[in-house]
């Protein structure tokens, strides 16, 4: 009895000692990422596949995913490893990421600045979104980390993350390294949706490669693989989608001198993580081997330019001899870029273009290293996308968008001028990140649209969407353009999406169920209702009640809304089974009517 407690006791006490970093979220352009505290990137549990919060995930957001199949995370984590020797010539080594241990330093509260476009006080030599992590490692080495993000068209697809390295020792720091470790990861979309792809040998499907001009090491999925007669690579058979279509990677846009003048980055590496994760943590190998791997004097490890593999990436920079308060700084930009959505959704006939992924991403390295040339200041911004309200609408079964008036208020913070020119509304039926498709330009200089869409006495703009369909969810956002041509991003995209539903009938006579038959899915392309058989035209108030051909009671649904004449089953039990295929009767009982039918399920 007393060892036992002892045990828990001592269990506590390991578990207490697991630090859960603080982080901030970017979350404003096209690539969201979490930046943590202790100088980690990705989600704060590296090891929990499904994690919810984004690591290089692109198109990002939102930040709850409905479902775990949503998430589009090209990166597992990221990390930071610094060693050198002090004045004595003793060796040290601090590991933060991208693995489970972190080097047990002192941390400071992270700091986040929001500078939108629509704020009074913005400033366009800022980034619109800013997160600075500060802490100081075991071994008094104190890093600054800001990261930087726009949603800009052209900027809006990376981050640019400045490191300032200071020595808070009392002697000079020598042969100091410091690296920057990822586990790039395309196929890791591919895990939700092939229930374990990339987790074993005979399917690591990514290809890594260094571009030397633009000091770029990135990863991209493979052609489809074969392999198992269900998963075909990263091609997503539900939805008929390429689930992967992108290159990811990071470069280096700036490193101070080396000690010996030696070209930057002094150390590239890409190795096969599922041989060698025992090799690449403190954890389980000694400091000066970790050391070796970290200025490339053990590059035994090295995977083939050819090599299919699950990549562990790395990227160093030194060697650096920094005096006490002496500092060094170096700047990386991360970025995913690849065929649209648009393009994805075509399915395995996109991965011939799958190449155009490669120029994306070269061009996406240089347009943020003209940023980060140009010191941050953006040479163009678009309008703001205005706040929008999204109502369904019963009655006329339409869906109403609104915004107040922005046009006459706006001043282009560079130019000076008031160019003002349309808005955009776009819509989805897919997901939160789309595809979304134009379904509307409002002009402020069209009389008609004046008239037909603004509210003069409540200064707002109000379309209603009646071109959808019965049953199906949408999200929408709508853009801002001015006259040179810049719109702005899809930063006010709703999170939750909408359908409009018919209004509560008088009786039972007219009630549909649809589909039926019922063929494998819905055809509701909104995830989370691919299962869903919806009943329309009922009263407010009934009961659906659903059986098996048997007649034994399978589901009971109260309904109870006056305002919404439509349910939905999602073909579960009231157990919450599965059903089978097969015929199921229904009834609909109410005080202003009954009714039945049937619904077949062919899966």
């Amino acid at each position: 009895m007393i060892l036992s407690t002892m045990l828990v006791f001592l269990a506590g006490l390991v578990n207490a000692q697991i630090r859960e970093p603080e982080f901030r979220i970017h979350d404003r352009g096209v690539l969201w990422e979490t930046m943590n505290d202790d100088g980690t990137i990705g989600a704060p549990n590296p090891t929990n596949q499904y994690e919810f919060y984004p690591s290089m995930d692109w198109p990002g957001g939102p930040h709850e995913l409905p479902l775990k199949i949503e998430q589009r995370s090209y990166m597992v984590a990221a990390g930071l490893w610094l060693g050198g020797r002090h004045q004595d010539g003793s060796l040290f080594f601090t590991e933060h990421g991208p693995f489970d241990l972190s080097d047990d330093g002192t941390f400071e509260e992270m700091q986040k600045t929001d500078n939108f476009l629509e704020d009074p006080e913005y400033d366009p030599a800022e980034a619109e979104q800013t997160i600075v992590a500060r802490w100081t490692t075991s071994e008094n080495i104190h890093v600054q980390r800001t990261s930087r993000v726009w949603s800009f068209t052209g900027i809006n697809n990376f981050i640019i993350m400045e490191y300032l390295f200071t020595n808070m020792t009392t002697g000079t720091v020598s042969d100091l390294y410091i690296g920057f470790p990822y586990l790039i990861r395309p196929s890791y979309q591919d895990i939700p949706a092939h229930n374990g792809w990339g987790d074993d040998q005979n399917r690591s499907d990514e290809l890594v490669a260094y571009d030397e001009g633009k000091k770029l090491l990135y990863s991209w999925d493979d052609t489809p693989n074969f392999d198992l007669p269900w998963d075909v690579g990263n091609y997503w058979d539900e939805r008929g989608e390429l689930r992967t279509p992108g290159y990811a990677g990071y470069a280096l846009l700036h490193a101070d001198a080396a000690s010996d003048n030696r070209p930057q980055p002094a150390n590239v590496l890409f190795a096969q993580l599922l041989n060698n994760t025992n090799l690449l943590t403190l954890t389980s190998n000694a400091m000066e081997n970790m050391y070796a791997i970290l200025n490339g004097d053990d590059k035994s490890l090295q995977a083939g330019a050819e090599d299919r593999i699950v990549p562990f990436m790395l990227m160093s920079c030194g060697p650096y001899e920094i005096v006490p308060s002496g500092q060094v700084r170096i700047v990386l930009v991360e970025a995913v870029a690849g065929l649209s959505l648009e393009d994805a959704m075509r399915g395995l006939s996109a991965q011939a273009d799958l190449p155009e992924g490669r120029e994306m991403l070269r061009a996406t390295i240089d347009n943020a290293a003209a940023l980060f040339q140009n010191n941050y200041q953006v040479a163009a911004v678009s309008p703001p996308s205005p706040p929008i309200d999204v109502i369904p609408i019963p009655k006329d079964q339409t869906i109403s968008i609104s915004w107040p008036e922005l046009y006459k208020d706006w001043i282009n913070p560079i130019t000076g001028s008031q160019n003002f020119k349309e808005y955009r509304i776009y819509r989805s039926e897919h997901t939160y990140n789309g595809p979304f498709e134009r379904i509307r330009v409002l002009r402020p200089s069209s009389a008609s649209h004046v008239r037909d869409y603004f509210d003069q006495l409540n200064n707002i703009w109000a379309y209603k969407d009646d071109d959808i369909k019965l049953g199906v969810s949408y999200y929408y956002a709508v853009t801002s353009l001015d006259d040179d041509g810049q719109e702005s991003y899809l930063t006010n995209r709703i999170v939750e999406p909408v359908k409009a539903a018919n209004q509560p009938a008088a009786n039972t006579l007219d009630i549909i169920v649809f589909p039926n038959p019922f063929r494998r899915k819905s055809g509701f392309p909104t995830p989370g209702e691919e299962n869903s058989i919806v009943w329309t035209n009922l009263p407010a108030r009934c009961t659906v009640r659903i059986y098996t051909s048997n007649g034994e009671l399978v589901r009971t649904i109260e309904h109870d809304n006056p305002n919404v004449g439509e349910t939905v089953w999602d073909q579960l039990s009231d157990a919450k089974q599965k059903t089978a295929p097969g015929i199921y009767f229904w009834t609909v009982t109410s005080d202003v009517g009954d009714a039945k039918g049937t619904v077949l399920l062919i899966k």
